[in-house]
Formats: C-alpha cells, structure tokens, sequence
C-alpha cells in the first residue's frame, strides 16, 4: 500500500512539474487539475505543499505579474475579480491591487480604442463610434456610469 502511494506521489509531481512548466499556476488551478488527473487529494494536498515550498507555485508572485500584464488593458474590478476566481486569497489580491489606478487604467484602455477608430479625441466621434468604444470598455470591465461621467465632464452629449 504504501508503494502505492509513493509511486502516485512521484507520479503527481511530476504531473504537476509538466503543468507548471507549460504555465504559471495558482495553488487552487493546480490542485484542481491534479485532481481532474485523477490523484487523490491526499497526494494532492502533499504535492501542492511540496511546490509552495520549493517556490515553483507563488500566488503573490502570480497576482503581481498578472496585475502588470493587465493593468493597462482591464478595470481594476475584473482583474480582481479574475484573480479571486483563480482562488488567489483577497489578502493578497487587495496588497497587489492598492496601488492600481482604475482612472489610469480607465484613460489608457480609451486611448487605445480612439486610436483603434482612427480618432484623436472622444468629442470628434459621432455617436455609433461612442457606443462602440463604450461597449468595449464595459468588456474590459469598466463600468458604463464611468464612461458617462467621463463623457458629462467633457460636456459632450
């Protein structure tokens, strides 16, 4: 029984070497996947601690990196919301995202839409062109009242 177990352990590790050598991984995607492969959550469990130990699995070091490739393309909203769905703890989620500015985030995420339209500022667009780069945006996350507000400040109607 316990070769059984040992054997399942070296099988898992290197599972999840393989997986975490194609990608970054959280903890939680990588227990989920180790489980999907059909080990058992003991194994799992050992394995998962093994990696966080050895530092090949860092979900503060994912979130950092995952706010940095789409701080400038999402709203702060989704990116944490995408961050707690990948089962990173809000502790670390809430440290990573302190110093994020939605407004910056907000401004670079227009610009690139304009500059996708062909259009060097939000008041040269007619209205179909706005409703579409407000659609846009709502994708990326941010909120339909923002872009409105945005608009309002600008007196543009």
């Amino acid at each position: 029984m316990k070769l059984d177990m040992e054997s399942e352990y070296k099988r898992a590790i290197g599972k999840a070497l393989v997986l975490v050598g194609h990608s970054d991984r959280t903890a939680y995607e990588l227990t989920n996947r180790l489980i999907q492969n059909g080990f058992s959550e003991e194994i799992v469990q050992q394995v998962t601690e093994f990696l966080i130990d050895e530092r090949y699995i860092d979900d503060n070091r994912y979130a950092q990196y995952y706010v940095v490739c789409y701080q400038g393309k999402r709203s702060v909203a989704r990116i944490r919301r995408e961050l707690l769905t990948k089962g990173i703890d809000k502790s670390i989620v809430d440290d990573v995202l302190c110093e994020c500015d939605d407004a910056e985030a907000f401004d670079k995420a227009l610009q690139k839409q304009l500059r996708k339209r062909n259009v060097r500022d939000i008041s040269q667009a007619d209205f179909a062109t706005r409703k579409k780069i407000a659609e846009a945006l709502y994708r990326q996350g941010f909120s339909t009242t923002l872009f409105q507000s945005y608009l309002t400040d600008r007196d543009i109607r």
